[in-house]
């Protein structure tokens, strides 16, 4: 418990609330849910004026004020928010934006807004909204070494935020409103998979190609890198010479040995390619783009299972055990997982409001 230092008795924990932008959808009900977990402990806040009506907070004990839609007023309320917090105090920024100015109290910034990490090529905003994230981001990019801890909702956005800003302190935080974490530990409690554990190292993958780019090397070893670092260690053996194997290994990010359940063969005659499919546990195909992919047809005709890219190639020809996103190696260690342990939802920890409180207050890593 902090001390206040004046007196230098404990004192409760005292948060001081940005939630500024934060008025319909989800993200409302999380703040409710965060303002009543709060309680006595929320000193101070800074809220959408659209959210005014739906948020309950005592004015009588907790200072409020109401932000209207403006980057100005935002910017300027969470410079005087973060100078009234002092030493023992949290500044928890609920909307993604840290302050810009170091407080003197803790700051947990929590990013909900995917676009916080990068802008996606793929997604196509008004030119108002892509000129509000481009300054959001400008804002993140600030303000981001002054948070002691970021906390993000999934394993994705944790990696995103570590590769856009490496030596970030990142925690995943999933935070949901009481009602429905009681709904999802009902649903784990039922679940008589859940915790069930599977050999992974039991199991072996094929991939006959060679070095060529579409084939999609690095990312596949970059999926067995992400498999290693939660203790799994299925087999992976591939077919490639010496010099592309160095080129996926550096494609990857890996040093050679880093990755000691996969073997490369190095190049094999059809026979032995057709005997060592047989005896795999699956193929897996990560290729981005084929002309027909024989191995896909190889493995369909030996009755062999298939771990192949989401591609339209691949529904050409075969329909597979699982399929992925050939881009992420997140997605293609999340397709062998599946295919090794069944169709079981992930363990995860979410946490309710009085949990999240807990933990800010607590300081918790």
């Amino acid at each position: 418990m902090p001390r206040d230092p004046m007196t230098g008795n404990e004192r409760p924990g005292r948060v001081f609330l940005s939630a500024f932008a934060v008025h319909f959808g989800g993200g409302l009900v999380l703040l409710k849910a965060l303002v009543q977990g709060l309680g006595g402990s929320l000193k101070d806040a800074l809220i959408d004026e659209r959210a005014g009506a739906e948020i309950s907070i005592h004015p009588e004990t907790v200072s409020v004020q109401y932000v209207r839609r403006s980057m100005i007023a935002r910017w300027l309320g969470l410079m005087a928010l973060s100078a009234r917090t002092r030493p023992g105090d949290v500044l928890f920024c609920f909307n993604s934006l840290p302050p810009v100015r170091r407080p003197l109290g803790r700051v947990v910034n929590y990013v909900h807004a995917p676009y916080i990490v990068g802008r996606d090529p793929q997604v196509r905003y008004q030119w108002f909204s892509a000129l509000r994230q481009s300054i959001e981001r400008m804002w993140f990019r600030a303000g981001v070494r002054n948070c002691d801890e970021v906390w993000v909702q999934t394993p994705t956005m944790a990696r995103a935020m570590r590769a856009a800003y490496p030596g970030t302190v990142v925690h995943v935080v999933p935070f949901v409103d009481d009602q429905l974490a009681e709904a999802l530990r009902a649903l784990a409690a039922d679940d008589p998979k859940a915790g069930a554990s599977a050999d992974h190292a039991a199991h072996s993958f094929f991939y006959p190609a060679d070095g060529v780019a579409h084939k999609n090397h690095p990312n596949l070893l970059k999926a067995w890198t992400l498999l290693a670092a939660d203790g799994l260690y299925p087999k992976l053996f591939l077919t490639l010479r010496p010099g592309e194997m160095e080129a996926a290994l550096l494609g990857a990010g890996v040093r050679s040995g880093e990755l000691p359940s996969v073997e490369n063969l190095g190049r094999l005659p059809r026979q032995e390619v057709l005997e060592r499919m047989s005896q795999s546990s699956a193929l897996i195909f990560p290729s981005r783009a084929e002309t027909l992919g024989l191995p896909l047809l190889e493995a369909r005709a030996l009755g062999v299972p298939i771990l192949a890219s989401e591609r339209d190639f691949v529904r050409d020809v075969c329909e597979p055990a699982q399929s992925f996103d050939p881009g992420s190696p997140a997605s293609i260690a999340c397709a062998v997982r599946r295919f090794v342990e069944g169709q079981v939802a992930p363990t995860t920890q979410y946490y309710s409001a009085d949990e999240l409180v807990q933990r800010l207050l607590a300081g918790a890593p």
